[in-house]
């Protein structure tokens, strides 16, 4: 009789990682809305997979509007040819702006709705935030716009759209031709339309079109869209490193089983001259069903096997051959752990690098001493932060400050003082001690370094140091004082002095 070998695979039924959430796109795409060139759903909720992204996308939001927003004047308002009436004009709009930006969502500070829609664009590649106007068609209040249920629509007709520029300082009216954009939301299968910031074109929001006769409850209102790049949709800095992303996670999805699975050692069970008995194959298949858990550590495994009963050379003569069991580690054949942490530490370096981030703004910063911490900070400023500022409020006061009708001052988002009060103190010492400082001059070095606003000090009192002090001590000394109260000539004063001189020497001798 041939002998025969069979071979059965037994492992544990794991529980899948796989999400449950439809990705399904509820948008038809009929030719005029856009469809986006990746998911946008997917994008913003991977965020909540990484280990690494939402860290980055935290960062941003933080060094860029986590200082606050400020306003600014337009020109040099201490310039001693400014007239006073431009700058009560920049006074009276410094004090509007201010408030314009307060009041912009009274739930939450206009940095917060714009840090939601700067979290979308680095997730997504594309934020948007709604802009409602008051009675006065002026903008008023500013929403979040969750990106993932947005869509873009294709360009509209040409409009004429009046602008107000500067000319000569003075603001003057003017007229162009300009596209616009519509936009579309959906959220439980209900559309809204809206229109382009600064469209002045009455649109139906059921619809989408443009109605003069629309009522005034059904009238769209505005988006401002900040996108990465110059196409119609965003596109995330990061995609490029989507798929390391998905490999880490894969990796911490197997470090986890190993952990929970612990116990296993992965083993090849070897059975010579029989077979495991249907009961054997049956218990072991259950023991690898109950591996998981620490409450089900520290069992012992029995198995059962039978040997192959074969025929003598006599007929009715049987014999059962014996049975060896043998159970072989495998385990040396696996990948060490060290593989994934590898991996997953190349990741995170990757995906720092596609936000141009140092690993201290990550909280990694176990090898950073304050020189090589503070030059990293300064770069990163220089470099990311401090470009993006200048982007979003660029494109905030281009939109608003016309419609404000506001000229003087413009809205500024601030960074981080890397001033060291010490160092600053020890290189300005020399400077006031040659005069070439007046007190206005330090004011402003004053406040930051004593946390308040200083005001400037009047024109008498700005005067350098040393010429104070030279003037104090003149004051001081009779003989100049006497000098200059008689009216004495050069020659008669050269003589006094020699007389005096005179005097001493007689006094010595």
């Amino acid at each position: 009789m041939a002998s025969q070998m069979k071979a059965r695979v037994i492992k544990a039924e794991n529980v899948s990682f796989t999400t449950k959430q439809i990705y399904d796109d509820p948008f038809t795409y009929d030719g005029e809305i856009i469809p986006p060139p990746y998911n946008l759903v997917e994008l913003k909720l991977i965020g909540e997979y990484s280990t690494i992204l939402q860290q980055c996308v935290e960062a941003y939001r933080v060094n860029i509007l986590g200082f606050g927003m400020v306003p600014n004047y337009r020109f040099d308002y201490n310039a001693k040819d400014t007239p006073d009436e431009r700058k009560q004009k920049a006074d009276a709009e410094w004090t509007r702006l201010e408030e314009f930006y307060r009041y912009l969502n009274y739930d939450e500070e206009a940095e917060t709705i714009l840090g939601y829609a700067l979290e979308d664009r680095e997730k997504t590649g594309n934020g948007y935030v709604e802009i409602l106007r008051d009675g006065l068609k002026r903008p008023a209040g500013m929403e979040y716009v969750d990106a993932q249920y947005m869509r873009v629509c294709k360009r509209t007709v040409d409009e004429e759209v009046e602008y107000t520029i500067t000319e000569n300082g003075q603001p003057k009216k003017i007229k162009r031709w300009r596209k616009f954009r519509k936009f579309v939301q959906m959220i439980n299968g209900k559309k809204v339309y809206f229109k382009e910031y600064g469209d002045p074109r009455p649109m139906n929001l059921t619809n989408g079109k443009f109605d003069e006769n629309t009522p005034v409850h059904l009238l769209a209102s505005e988006i401002i869209h900040f996108k990465i790049g110059s196409g119609t949709y965003g596109i995330p800095r990061w995609i490029g490193h989507i798929v390391h992303q998905y490999g880490a996670r894969k990796a911490e999805e197997l470090n986890y089983l190993y952990f929970k699975q612990g116990r296993h050692t992965p083993a090849a069970i070897t059975i010579s001259n029989g077979m495991l008995t249907e009961e054997s194959y049956t218990e072991l298949q259950e023991y690898m069903n109950d591996i998981q858990g620490v409450e089900n550590s520290h069992k012992f495994l029995i198995l059962e096997a039978q040997g192959i009963t074969q025929e003598g050379i006599k007929p009715g003569d049987e014999s059962t051959t014996p049975v060896k069991v043998e159970i072989k580690s495998l385990a040396e054949i696996l990948q060490q752990d060290a593989l994934f942490l590898e991996y997953d530490t190349k990741s995170r370096d990757k995906m720092r690098s596609a936000f141009r981030l140092p690993p201290i703004y990550t909280g990694e910063s176990k090898d950073y001493n304050k020189a090589t911490a503070d030059t990293a900070r300064k770069i990163t400023e220089e470099q990311v932060f401090e470009p993006e500022r200048q982007a979003i409020t660029g494109k905030l006061n281009t939109l608003f400050l016309p419609d404000l009708e506001i000229y003087h001052v413009e809205a500024a988002l601030k960074g981080p003082n890397f001033g060291d009060s010490i160092e600053t103190a020890k290189a300005l010492a020399p400077i006031i001690s040659a005069g070439g400082a007046a007190p206005n001059d330090l004011r402003d070095l004053l406040g930051e370094m004593l946390g308040k606003d200083l005001e400037a000090l009047p024109d008498e009192y700005n005067v350098p140091f040393p010429v104070v002090l030279n003037n104090l001590q003149q004051q001081s000394n009779p003989f100049m004082t006497f000098a200059k109260s008689k009216d004495i000539s050069n020659s008669e004063l050269i003589n006094i002095m020699k007389d005096l001189r005179d005097v001493i020497e007689e006094m010595k001798s």
